[in-house]
């Protein structure tokens, strides 16, 4: 799933009107209209060693110089590394400017900014200097209106359908114009194939064709999972669910119709597991039945 989340963010960064909206709303540069260029990513060094950058943006002057160049990394796990990585990465960008001649060797070279987006659920820990980290969960965000990569932070700090069906309906108004039909592509496969997936892992994914559609299979996938749980509990003699099982008495069904909805959703559940749940209240029972619909994992429904 890791793969899957950078590849959607390579995609999603591959339009320039995504990286307009970085460096202006993150990054705190305004870019003049017409100087963004997307640049080769592939460098060989001295020793024939292949180098893949995950995107390499040229942003050019009024004159037409190239004024900086933008290094852009997707990480969706800590790299302890990264601040080697990055000062590699930018020397073999300037070797090669240098080499196709790109800059000339009497001409200073333009700043080489290398910036990480980091996606992951644990906060990024101090890992050195030499790049620019983003937190796309835990920054704070900026106040520019339509701006798409804030839309994109709102996802994945997405915890419920509702959630995600805000920043999906804005974005299909605001990418509504051909110009930006394949950047809406773009957003519709990360969605399909990184978001959704990663928020609702037991869900089926439907063929969704389109931006508007996301809300009502968000719906109708609530319902599905209300549905198929119920039916699970009636299986086990329990037609009463997680709310109205707080008498002593029903206690024991609680616990079956818990542990089963978790085993449904994230497998066999250890022994540990197994004990904690035993020897919980029926209030505490309640609380983590209702975090099971948007928690990733059995970590998150309690609460560690």
């Amino acid at each position: 799933m890791p793969q899957k989340h950078d590849r959607s963010y390579r995609l999603l960064f591959s339009h320039p009107r995504m990286v307009e909206d970085l460096l202006s709303g993150f990054l705190g540069i305004a870019r003049p209209p017409g100087t963004l260029e997307r640049r080769n990513e592939i460098y060989i060094s001295d020793r024939l060693e292949k180098r893949e950058q995950d995107l390499v943006w040229r942003l050019r002057g009024p004159r037409g110089a190239p004024v900086l160049y933008l290094l852009l990394e997707f990480q969706s796990r800590k790299d302890p590394e990264m601040s080697l990585r990055s000062s590699v990465y930018a020397g073999l960008l300037k070797q090669d400017l240098l080499k196709s001649r790109e800059i000339k060797r009497k001409e200073k070279l333009p700043p080489v900014l290398a910036v990480v987006l980091y996606n992951g659920w644990r906060s990024w820990p101090d890992l050195g200097e030499g790049y620019r980290l983003i937190d796309m969960r835990r920054d704070p965000l900026p106040t520019e209106e339509g701006n798409l990569v804030v839309l994109l932070c709102q996802l994945e700090r997405s915890r419920t359908p509702k959630a995600i069906a805000a920043p999906v309906e804005k974005l299909a108004r605001l990418l509504a114009g051909p110009e930006d039909a394949d950047l809406r592509r773009a957003f519709l496969t990360y969605l399909k194939y990184s978001l959704l997936p990663a928020r609702f892992p037991t869900a089926p994914i439907p063929a969704i064709l389109d931006l508007e559609e996301v809300k009502p299979m968000l719906r109708e996938t609530v319902k599905g999972w209300t549905r198929e749980w119920l039916e699970e509990g009636k299986k086990e003699g329990l037609k009463e669910g997680l709310r109205e099982g707080r008498k002593e008495g029903r206690r024991e069904g609680e616990v079956r119709l818990l542990v089963r909805m978790l085993e449904l959703k994230f497998g066999p559940l250890s022994s540990r597991d197994r004990e904690r749940i035993d020897a919980t209240d029926s209030d505490r029972l309640l609380e983590w039945g209702d975090r099971i619909l948007t928690a990733r994992s059995l970590g998150e429904v309690f609460g560690n």
